[in-house]
């Protein structure tokens, strides 16, 4: 018997008192469950003593019920007592260590970005700057995963590293002092030139409502808008009371926002408005994508049932599910989906079925059959068991294969960095352009590096030649289709030209994040935004505005 059989045998017998664990909860029988926990007490009682080699067994338990969970949805999840920074994290934001995010570059970790302020910033790293040792252990393939997390730590305590620096020859040592870092819940918010109050959310911790609608109320001061643009793009969720404490903001007293239903019937709640809302008839329009999920679908499913703002983007997520964090003995957590949501049309957004799993165990969608149409507070139709499907649907925006490579190669970032320590200053986000100078110096960089970029169909082609040789074609045909394969391949003074206005934004972006942060990468964003563009547009009309909430010119139909 292998170690992985052993595992998998576990795991079984977890699985079988698990579902029959679900199943006694309803008959009130718990003799098959007792049953199951005493064969795996036994198995495990067995394999201690008996087994040929000596086996982890808490950790043949601990993976065993990974795989049992897995079972059942990616959300019910068990944290160790090792993992409990992680989860802390996920319901707090915060975390002790440097405030930089690193990347892997064969043995070094490349610094991609820093929180201004952080103790990264203020002593003195910057992004570029490559760690190649951590308290003194030289970072080699086998152990850069590790290091980089030792780039997390207690408040307080010293981290040691050496650095290599773009255009120096000496190593650089830096001792920093890790602080507690808090990701923040509004990253930025800012007036328009339009008179729009746009507002970037990035996730639902708690407070979220109060300091969402703490911000509102300063940019308010600042300068009375004429209409609000919420930016809940790649906004994975968290606490539903957060949500609707920001639904509130904008609908009735009284106004059903969501409720959920699962099996503990006393759990069930329904969560209405409680408040008066602060602004009761202010135009909105809310930014969603593909990974607006949970929470912020939440937000934007009930102002869109409630016909209370204009949804703009791409569908979301499609999470319907809701969780809770129990205690479990020895400082571990497990986190357990109890329930579904369902926002004011009666709805339920969830688009994977786990409840109803194929023979081979996967998942798919749910099925059209089983998706139903529901009615807006003014009579729209919105459907179940797809996301949130905006109201004005903006294409997603795609990258060339050629403009991948040049991620992949490290060629924008490097020209970035390059940059970077040949001017010492830039002009602010909103005047600075990659203008024609700055994107032909970038060319030449490209040209001049020793780095190959083939297509798909080159990629083919070379397959194709290989497998030609295999089987013994004639040296002809060999010939042609390898000359076939050099004129599929990208030549790169062409594919500068061809993708050109698809790299300057990005270009641009990884420059001023070296000057500007956070704060600046998303100030150039919103040059190039295409939702935020139909945004203030949407909210310029308000004839337009109203008559998409009325159901009339309906652009989802």
């Amino acid at each position: 018997m292998t170690y992985r059989k052993i595992r998998i045998g576990l795991f079984l017998i977890l699985i079988s008192a698990g579902l029959t664990a679900f199943k006694i909860y309803d008959d009130g029988n718990d003799f098959e469950i007792a049953k199951s926990f005493d064969l795996f007490h036994d198995v495990v009682r067995e394999i201690r003593m008996y087994y040929v080699d000596d086996v982890d067994i808490p950790k043949l338990i601990n993976e065993a019920t990974k795989e049992f969970l897995q079972k059942l949805d990616p959300y019910t999840v068990f944290y160790t007592e090792n993992q409990i920074e992680d989860y802390k994290l996920m319901i707090t934001g915060a975390y002790g260590g440097i405030g930089a995010r690193v990347f892997f570059k064969k043995e070094s970790l490349l610094i991609n970005d820093i929180i201004k302020g952080s103790p990264a910033d203020s002593s003195g790293l910057k992004i570029g700057d490559e760690i190649v040792s951590v308290n003194g252990i030289q970072i080699t393939k086998s152990n850069i995963n590790n290091l980089r997390k030792t780039l997390k730590g207690e408040p307080g305590s010293e981290l040691k590293l050496k650095i290599k620096r773009f255009g120096e020859n000496d190593f650089l040592d830096k001792k920093i002092i890790r602080k507690k870092i808090i990701s923040d819940i509004i990253p930025f918010a800012d007036i328009t030139e339009e008179n729009f109050a746009y507002i970037k959310l990035s996730s639902f911790r708690a407070n979220a409502a109060a300091e969402f609608k703490k911000k509102l109320a300063e940019l308010n001061k600042k300068q009375k808008f004429s209409g609000i643009i919420i930016d809940l793009r790649n906004n994975p969720g968290g606490l539903l009371n957060e949500a609707v404490g920001i639904v509130n903001l904008f609908v009735p007293k009284g106004s059903e926002i969501v409720s959920t239903k699962g099996r503990v019937k006393s759990w069930n709640h329904d969560y209405k408005a409680l408040k008066d809302p602060i602004f009761p008839t202010i135009p909105v329009v809310v930014l969603i994508n593909n990974h607006s999920a949970s929470a912020s679908e939440i937000v934007s499913g009930a102002l869109q049932d409630l016909d209370r703002a204009v949804i703009i983007g791409q569908r979301s997520f499609g999470k319907g599910l809701v969780q809770i964090t129990r205690k479990t003995e020895y400082n571990t957590r497990i986190k357990i989906t109890t329930a579904k949501y369902y926002i004011p049309s009666g709805r339920c957004i969830q688009v994977i079925d786990y409840s109803h799993r194929n023979e081979d165990g996967s998942v798919g969608k749910i099925p059209d059959s089983l998706i139903s149409e529901f009615k807006t507070k003014n009579g729209r139709t919105v459907y179940n068991g797809g996301g949130i499907e905006p109201d004005i649907k903006i294409s997603k925006n795609t990258l060339s294969k050629f403009t991948k490579e040049l991620l992949r190669n490290f060629e924008i970032f490097d020209f970035s960095t390059k940059y970077y320590y040949g001017h010492k200053n830039i002009p602010s986000v909103n005047k600075f352009t990659v203008n024609n100078s700055i994107f032909n110096e970038f060319a030449k960089y490209v040209e001049n590096q020793n780095k190959n970029f083939e297509s798909e169909s080159g990629i083919a082609a070379e397959k194709l030649a290989e497998i030609a040789e295999d089987e013994h074609y004639e040296q002809e045909i060999i010939v042609k289709i390898k000359e076939l394969q050099k004129e599929l391949s990208i030549d790169k003074k062409s594919a500068l030209i061809q993708f050109k206005e698809e790299i300057i934004p990005i270009l641009e972006r990884e420059i001023i994040k070296r000057y500007y942060f956070g704060e600046g990468i998303i100030r150039d964003e919103m040059k190039f935004d295409k939702s935020l563009k139909k945004a203030k547009i949407i909210l310029s009309d308000k004839e337009k505005y109203q008559q998409i909430l009325s159901g009339i010119n309906d652009n989802r139909k």
